[in-house]
């Protein structure tokens, strides 16, 4: 199994509003004056060269327990299985990693309400996490590793952060490249990851489409630990071609 990896965070909350730790450089104070010629360039600029990259990620004989609600939340509402298959097979909520693609978002957006997360999945370099919960909630956000290594991730001490009530949030700047878990602060809670490197998120048809170079990448597919399951790792290989779409299956070792 998967398991987790600590490190100390600095948590901010500011009311309404979420507010950045300050980690993060704020730039020269040129940004806005140049917007407008950064747009223009934007424009006149030629499209990437590549192609796209149609990654479905399987799971073929998914067992009951991982596609089963495995009890109720404190809120009593069902908890959410480990993975919802597609009638071929493909897992949405799967964290998808393409070797030498993708930019990182700046902000991955959570939200803590009945006693859940929503999503499950999320990619940025820092996490906004808002309350629409009407009383106090706390939740526990715990470094994992790094997402080099899917295979090294490892457990380890936690922070929580505190919410008081709907419509407050938190900002964390999150350390570039690792991977983060969220959960409630239940006996068996539920859980969100965030992925602070270049990564998609399988949609609910079980399938993410990236943009790469031209060439061979290597791809990596990972369904974390949730649900009361272990994470689930696959890996495979796919030639992106300039101008096409390639569609390349990653099945999940069962």
């Amino acid at each position: 199994m998967v398991r987790l990896l600590a490190c100390a965070l600095v948590v901010a909350c500011s009311g309404g509003k979420a507010r950045d730790d300050g980690a993060v450089a704020s730039g020269s104070g040129s940004g806005s004056a140049s917007a407008p010629a950064d747009a223009a360039g934007a424009s006149d600029a030629a499209p990437p060269a590549g192609g796209d990259l149609a990654v479905r990620v399987e799971w073929r004989g998914v067992p009951t327990a991982a596609r089963t609600a495995p009890g109720r939340t404190s809120c009593n509402t069902p908890r959410a299985p480990s993975v919802s298959p597609t009638t071929m097979f493909q897992i949405p909520e799967a964290l998808v990693f393409v070797e030498g693609t993708g930019t990182l978002p700046a902000q991955a957006h959570v939200r803590l309400g009945n006693c859940a997360f929503t999503p499950r999945v999320a990619v940025g370099a820092a996490l906004v996490l808002e309350s629409t919960s009407g009383r106090p909630v706390r939740a526990t956000l715990a470094k994992w590793g790094d997402a080099k290594d899917l295979t090294a991730l490892a457990e380890g001490a936690a922070r929580s952060i505190q919410l008081p009530i709907a419509g407050h949030a938190v900002a964390v700047t999150l350390e570039p490249g690792a991977i983060y878990r969220l959960s409630t602060d239940d006996k068996d809670p539920e859980t969100a990851w965030i992925v602070a490197a270049p990564a998609a998120v399988t949609e609910p048809s079980g399938q993410v489409t990236v943009h790469a170079s031209p060439g061979e990448h290597a791809i990596r597919a990972l369904v974390p630990a949730r649900g009361g399951q272990p994470a689930r790792l696959g890996a495979g290989r796919a030639t992106a071609v300039t101008g096409e779409l390639v569609e390349v299956a990653i099945e999940l070792a069962p």
